[in-house]
């Protein structure tokens, strides 16, 4: 049976991050596992809260003509957030959550950020420093999101050589 000696638990502040992060917690315990915490930043950040409203959908002038529909938008185009020091603050945040639940339970981890595309960056994260599980949440995303974007927990699994345990 293999050995689970160093988790990683990604996590961006969502209620299912916290699930994930709880999850990974008892399971550090049970098996007397190191644990670390990693919160992804994209490398451009996104303003607003969801990606509706980050994304810049161009005018009628752009669109493609075909037979019957007249004004079919290309594919819209995410716009980035340059405000570092505001990024920082929303960061550090994170960071403070992370931390104030591990002490909470009273176990000592890492918390780290990474910079990236989120799935690439957690599985780079747990490669680099040797984990053997690599624990995340899971979005009830459907639809038209998950065709367009995929969900994170589904990339990392595909991604990863190590397991990969969804929280749900």
């Amino acid at each position: 049976m293999k050995e689970f000696q160093h988790l990683v638990v990604a996590f961006d502040g969502t209620e299912d991050s916290k699930d994930a992060l709880e999850l990974g917690i008892h399971i550090s315990k049970q098996l007397h596992s190191e644990l670390s915490v990693v919160h992804i930043q994209k490398k451009g950040v996104f303003n607003g809260d969801s990606i509706e409203d980050n994304m810049v959908f161009p005018g009628t002038n752009s669109s493609y003509p075909t037979d019957d529909i007249r004004h079919y938008p290309i594919m819209p185009v995410p716009t980035e957030h340059l405000d570092t020091e505001e990024h920082s603050k929303e960061t550090q945040a994170l960071e403070s959550e992370a931390r104030r639940i591990l002490d909470h339970h009273n176990i000592k981890g890492n918390v780290n950020v990474s910079y990236g595309e989120p799935s690439e960056a957690i599985v780079s994260f747990a490669t680099e420093h040797n984990a053997d599980l690599i624990v995340v949440g899971s979005r009830d995303i459907s639809g038209l999101k998950r065709l367009l974007f995929g969900s994170v927990s589904e990339k990392v699994s595909q991604r990863s050589n190590i397991p990969v345990l969804i929280a749900k």
